[in-house]
């Protein structure tokens, strides 16, 4: 018996290495020369290094491997002509080799690559590129020649769907401090060296950012609030509204009004309430897990009070048809969790909120994470962020089409929606499991590239410790992501780089009143986990339109 099975086990392996023997004689092989080079000098050093590039990614291990010693190759070693080529191929034992040439003329780059058969047949890639774009031209090239010579899984053409798709994705602003995603249409341009880029600095072109200052935010906007003509920094903290003026990217403290400790600020907002070009501040809170929401106004930089503790939640979301600001609120409930389908769209008229419609709306849907995608031809999407921080997707019709994987848009600011049955009485403070609900950040929906195609932009919660602990929401860094509707689910066209310290709110908007959009970022500095109390606020802008 010991025997038959060591019969068995010899016979097994045999078929195996016979197997692997005929999977790599299957296996083509090439060998790639350094490139030729035709431009400034500095750039001779490159010839190797693309070389080197192009050579791993034609790599397919059991389909197409390089030769051996590849990298010995020379650039005095390049054939003349096609007869050489051939005699070559010949003489490394090879089925292909890959001759490239590179023209660079100021930022501008092209790449050609044509790859040779033992039969002298050839054929070309090429690409325009930039400098600091080269490797991923490189990669189409290298992607291409697989793609025709095996149909390599993910090199074939793309379908009408994905061609559809690919059109959807909106151009990625021309910033040196934003990151296009794989395939997008615009490619930056930068002279920066990539491996300094990363973070950058407090002078990194293309952003810029404030002084810190001594408190604490929880979110807020930019938005003429005063009535002089110039965009405001409107921020909420633990007790008050502050209005922020920006004046050569430093901000000043103009006006504010305090709301009190005894309440928590959950949430403010902007809307033209009267539409006379000038912002009022919607404000939201809850005291005892009951909202109090107010709307103020600082016109001539003077606090008025023009609602004064409604008890609703009260928000402001662009609704359609139109997609313009309207009031939300989402009455309190003792019997339910904060969810509830119960959102009524408001009007405000003669201090009083008079009622419009009750929204339709999809389930666990409430004030604070709703935002309406509009599309093409009246079409919109509906996006919900679950209290997990993943976006739900959904049709007009409120049919779920997408959830994503990872979390977005997450906040410090909680709510505890601990409920109780009708007639029953409610759980002892100290003994009940509080059940809290943070407050996510607003999603911004913003046209930046293109006016005709919508970008939904999000903050990516970045954290370990968040990572492991569901109420830590204090994130030590994040990122800015515009992602699109591609047909299937939201996509990413570009992202900013990482962002040192805790995103609590962020738009577009001309927040230093030069006549251009900036991207914003409302942000609280992160001293450590155990520095907490040291946060700090500032804002970090970025501009859209550079080289422009």
């Amino acid at each position: 018996m010991p025997f038959r099975r060591l019969m068995i086990l010899m016979l097994v392996a045999a078929t195996m290495l016979a197997a692997t023997a005929a999977f790599a004689a299957d296996a083509r092989s090439y060998a790639v020369y350094p490139f030729e080079m035709n431009g400034p000098s500095q750039y001779k050093y490159l010839s190797r290094g693309i070389q080197t590039m192009l050579t791993s990614r034609l790599n397919w291990t059991g389909h197409f491997e390089p030769m051996v010693g590849s990298a010995d190759l020379k650039e005095a070693d390049r054939p003349k002509g096609k007869i050489e080529e051939v005699k070559k191929i010949q003489s490394l034992g090879v089925d292909y080799i890959a001759l490239g040439s590179v023209v660079i003329a100021g930022k501008k780059a092209s790449i050609d690559v044509r790859m040779i058969n033992g039969d002298g047949h050839s054929w070309t890639k090429s690409a325009q590129t930039t400098i600091s774009e080269l490797i991923p031209a490189i990669d189409g090239i290298a992607k291409d020649i697989k793609g025709e010579l095996f149909q390599k899984p993910g090199s074939k053409k793309a379908t009408e769907e994905e061609q559809k798709r690919e059109e959807a994705r909106p151009e990625s602003p021309m910033n040196p401090e934003f990151v296009t995603a794989a395939g997008a249409g615009k490619v930056m341009e930068s002279t920066i060296n990539p491996q300094f880029r990363y973070q950058g600095g407090t002078e990194t072109p293309g952003r810029w950012r404030s002084q810190s200052m001594k408190f604490v935010n929880r979110g807020g906007f930019v938005q003429d609030v005063t009535g002089d003509g110039k965009k405001d920094l409107v921020v909420l903290t633990e007790t008050s509204v502050k209005v922020l003026g920006i004046d050569g990217q430093r901000l000043k403290e103009v006006v504010s009004y305090e709301y009190g400790k005894l309440y928590s600020g959950l949430r403010i907002s902007g809307i033209d309430l009267d539409r006379d070009g000038v912002y009022e501040v919607v404000l939201c809170t809850e005291m005892n897990r009951k909202p109090y929401s107010f709307i103020l106004s600082f016109k001539g930089k003077t606090t008025k009070v023009l609602l004064d503790r409604n008890r609703n939640f009260l928000s402001v979301v662009r609704t359609p048809p139109n997609f313009t600001e309207a009031l939300v609120g989402q009455r309190y409930d003792p019997s339910r969790t904060f969810y509830s389908k119960h959102l009524v769209e408001y009007t405000f008229s003669n201090g009083e909120l008079v009622p419009v419609r009750k929204m339709n709306v999809p389930e666990y849907t409430n004030v604070f994470n709703l935002t309406y995608l509009p599309l093409k031809e009246g079409d919109y999407k509906i996006i919900v962020l679950n209290k997990y921080g993943r976006i739900n997707l959904y049709d007009k019709n409120l049919e779920p089409l997408y959830e994503s994987a990872d979390s977005y848009n997450s906040s410090s600011t909680s709510l505890d929606t601990v409920s109780k049955g009708r007639g029953m009485n409610e759980e002892n403070e100290k003994s009940r499991l509080e059940h809290l609900y943070f407050i996510p950040i607003p999603i911004e929906v913003a046209s930046i590239s293109d006016p005709n195609k919508k970008e939904v932009l999000l903050n990516k919660d970045l954290s370990v410790a968040g990572q492991i602990f569901s109420n830590y929401k204090n994130f030590s860094q994040g990122e800015i992501h515009a992602e699109f509707w591609d047909g299937v689910g939201l996509n990413l066209a570009w992202k900013t780089r990482r962002i040192k310290g805790t995103v609590t709110g962020y738009g577009v908007a001309d927040i230093d009143n030069d006549g251009a959009d900036e991207l914003y970022c409302i942000m609280n500095t992160y001293p450590g986990a155990l520095g907490i109390k040291h946060r700090k606020t500032l804002v970090m802008a970025y501009e859209l339109n550079m080289g422009q």
